[in-house]
């Protein structure tokens, strides 16, 4: 957690030095990064950095929960994950992420070497991104089989596994093309993520959705 004068700051400033700070560790990593170069780009003194954070760890974690926060709050936009399943929070979550994309690429290129492990992390924080981006997927089976969404036939850390797996490859493949058009998404590359998104939904409920038992046929009248 970062020191009382961190806070003291107007919010302008806390923000250029933690994007400048984002900039500096996707660049090199935990531990390569400066904390003199991050002062210097975010035109601040070299010893100010140790005035808001303990040290470069405190930094970087902190890094991590500004850009895992800002995602989060961009999907509560729309509706609270405490109120989602999850095959909602797949299409809603995905949807605003392409956004995010968008509108955050250098923050979206963090969380993406982050999260696929191109980074490294201080000693023992290893999970730390996966930890903050799956805490609310627990929630989100719980509410699947409290309102009848999800089957309960099945372990619930294999459905969670079965849908970290069919959403990171899904993510990974939009996102790729995403990078590769420089963010610039058309129109055309949107909807056919919105098609991609909503044929992959389908998939999860073929396996993870409860299965409605079919309606009794009508009874035949009795022949003459």
């Amino acid at each position: 957690m970062p020191k009382r004068t961190f806070f003291r700051l107007d919010e302008d400033k806390r923000e250029r030095v933690i994007r400048k700070a984002i900039d500096e560790f996707r660049a090199n990593g935990f531990e390569n990064a400066k904390i003199g170069t991050i002062a210097q780009n975010a035109s601040i003194a070299n010893g100010s950095i140790y005035q808001y954070f303990e040290d470069k760890k405190e930094l970087f974690l902190y890094c991590v929960n500004w850009t895992v926060e800002n995602f989060i709050r961009e999907i509560e936009r729309l509706t609270p994950i405490a109120g989602m399943d999850l095959f909602e929070y797949f299409q809603t979550s995905l949807t605003e992420r392409v956004a995010f994309w968008k509108q955050e690429p250098a923050l979206a290129m963090f969380a993406h070497d982050l999260l696929n492990g191109r980074l490294d992390f201080p000693p023992g924080e290893e999970n730390t991104v996966r930890d903050l981006y799956g805490a609310h997927i627990p929630r989100l089976i719980s509410n699947g089989h409290k309102w009848g969404t999800l089957r309960d036939d099945i372990d619930d850390g294999l459905l969670e596994l079965f849908f970290r797996g069919v959403a990171r490859e899904v993510e990974d493949r939009l996102f790729s093309e995403a990078v590769s058009s420089g963010f610039e998404l058309t129109k055309e590359q949107t909807d056919r993520f919105d098609e991609t998104i909503m044929r992959t939904i389908t998939i999860l409920k073929d396996g993870m959705a409860l299965k409605k038992p079919a309606a009794a046929p009508a009874a035949e009248s009795p022949r003459a």
